[in-house]
């Protein structure tokens, strides 16, 4: 369908709705408020044209709109067609207030109430009673209505995620969880996340790309337990946990070690690069080489993953991205017209893999050729709020909204930033997004306090808009501080670093590490040799030891 007849349509069923639509909200999110949604959820990406993860859509009976993040605004500028106009989040006004200010008194505004929280519904009555207008619960999902190529409902079947993997039984899980309820003075739950779903009662599923969960709901009383999940898909983080996660980072950051050899050498025997070690100037492609591009090479990453014990898949799709590409935060490379990688250019990866003992999420940075002053600035300022927050001790209960300025300070010092949050929850098995903790500005960062055994990422970057791209990232568990002392009895909490792969020290300007850094870099390259190694064959292990070398800046 194209895309005007899609718009015409919809306000079609908007006018004959009974009463009629002076607007139509169509959210990212399903019936689980989920981050990452079945091709079937995909309504506002069909409706729109954007494909980004996060936005929100507003349709009008005479424009169309779409909100999203700082993430997204060059994918969705490239995406909108000259139908919609894009909405950016923190600098336009939010789409409650601008429905509130725009659209006419008495207005009625509809919405599919499955797609949106309780919250974010009160929220948006608040803003538009100030007109009398009303926001109007659809009996049924209009985009879906004028969606005629959706795909279908898919009955994948449900799978018992074993005890060895997920170290807690689900009486154990129930327990605890009634224990909790009586403590709230409760008498039961309504579950409606996917994840929590799935972790709870040890399933797991392929019912959305990426991340194994199932399509279900729970409720949960004192005394019952119910799973309401689709019969025809059934079959006639603890110490475990924790342990296996430990383990599949490790896994994980050889198949990046190993990708990381192989790209080297490419790029030497194919562009003539000076390579990961080395700096070279003026560097000129031989037009007759073999193309390595960016799904090329995003496709053997995953080839190495696939040889690791427990493999099930990737946790989200590859961002590999070569140059300006990189400074679109969660570039998605086609393979019709992704761009070549190029050894005078930065190229960033960041990707993550499904294990039966754990979900991984790592990004590196790096450079073939000669990289520039300001790109060796840019990254070290980059590794400096890195360094900085993974080093980070802090109160028992400090939310992530506090902790998050620690990894933009080096940033900040050169009047420079990013848009994007600093770090989020993984699952085990599971989502490569776990809520509901994170490291961000956001206000909803402020809401949970960071405990013992959450896992959480630590990814500050840096975006140059059509010139470059910087991210590092490794995934953290929150532990026990032990510290000299424990003012007010708080207790206190740092964090332990399990993704293993080398930072490239090409890309670094070492005269603005203090000492400090630098003792931490050493550090952390010599676990991570010595942790990977029994992992790698012996011209493996060489390039590894010669990566993780230590610096001494004299």
């Amino acid at each position: 369908m194209a895309e005007e007849d899609k718009l015409a349509s919809l306000r079609s069923l908007m006018a004959s709705h009974s009463p009629p639509l002076h607007a139509l909200v169509v959210p990212s999110e399903d019936y689980h408020q989920s981050e990452y949604v079945s091709a079937r959820d995909k309504r506002r990406a069909f409706i729109s044209g954007f494909t980004g993860s996060a936005g929100l859509a507003l349709v009008t009976m005479e424009e169309a709109r779409l909100w999203t993040d700082g993430r997204y605004f060059l994918q969705a500028a490239q995406e909108l067609n000259d139908q919609w106009k894009l909405m950016r989040m923190g600098e336009d006004p939010p789409v409650d207030i601008w429905m509130a200010d725009n659209l006419p008194k008495d207005a009625a505004i509809g919405v599919d109430p499955w797609c949106v929280s309780v919250d974010t519904a009160q929220k948006w009555e608040r803003a538009f009673s100030k007109k009398q207008q009303k926001l109007i619960q659809t009996p049924r999902n209009l985009v879906d209505e004028v969606w005629i190529s959706r795909p279908p409902l898919e009955l994948n079947p449900v799978a018992v995620h074993p005890p060895q993997f997920s170290g807690r039984s689900v009486a154990d899980k129930l327990k605890d969880l009634r224990e909790n309820l009586v403590q709230e003075k409760a008498r039961g739950i309504l579950i409606t996340t996917l994840d929590e779903v799935a972790w709870l009662y040890n399933i797991r599923g392929t019912d959305v790309s990426y991340c194994p969960v199932v399509h279900a709901f729970a409720v949960v009383t004192l005394y019952s337990a119910f799973l309401y999940v689709d019969q025809r898909k059934l079959s006639s983080e603890n110490p475990v946990e924790m342990d296996g996660l430990k383990k599949a980072h490790i896994r994980d950051g050889a198949a990046v070690v190993q990708y990381l050899v192989w790209l080297d050498k490419q790029m030497q025997e194919l562009y003539g690069a000076s390579g990961y070690f080395l700096e070279v100037e003026n560097i000129k492609k031989d037009v007759n080489t073999i193309r390595l591009t960016e799904v090329s090479a995003s496709d053997k990453l995953e080839q190495f993953r696939a040889s690791k014990e427990h493999f099930r898949g990737l946790s989200f799709p590859t961002i590999s991205s070569v140059g300006p590409n990189a400074a679109i935060i969660h570039y998605s490379p086609d393979a019709k017209s992704c761009a070549d990688l190029d050894p005078n250019s930065i190229y960033l990866f960041d990707s993550g893999a499904q294990y039966l003992d754990g979900t991984t999420d790592i990004t590196r940075t790096v450079h073939f050729g000669k990289p520039t002053k300001h790109e060796k600035a840019c990254y070290t300022a980059v590794l400096k709020g890195h360094i900085a927050l993974g080093n980070a001790q802090f109160p028992s209960g400090t939310n992530g909204n506090t902790l998050d300025v620690l990894a933009r300070i080096p940033l900040w010092k050169y009047g420079l930033d990013y848009r994007h949050g600093t770090g989020h929850g993984i699952g085990s098995y599971l989502n490569v997004h776990e809520g509901p903790h994170q490291i961000s500005f956001r206000p909803a960062a402020r809401n949970v306090p960071l405990q013992a055994s959450m896992t959480v990422t630590d990814e500050p970057g840096y975006y140059e808009d059509g010139n470059f791209g910087i991210r590092l990232e490794n995934v953290l568990i929150i532990k026990e501080a032990d510290t000299e002392f424990n003012f007010d009895d708080k207790g206190y909490l740092t964090f332990e670093h399990i993704t293993w792969a080398p930072y490239q020290t090409k890309l670094i300007d070492f005269s603005l590490l203090v000492p400090e850094e630098i003792e931490w870099l050493n550090n952390y390259h010599s676990k991570c040799s010595d942790i990977l190694a029994p992992y790698l064959d012996e011209s493996e292990k060489a390039w590894l030891k010669k990566a993780t070398q230590p610096v001494c800046v004299c």
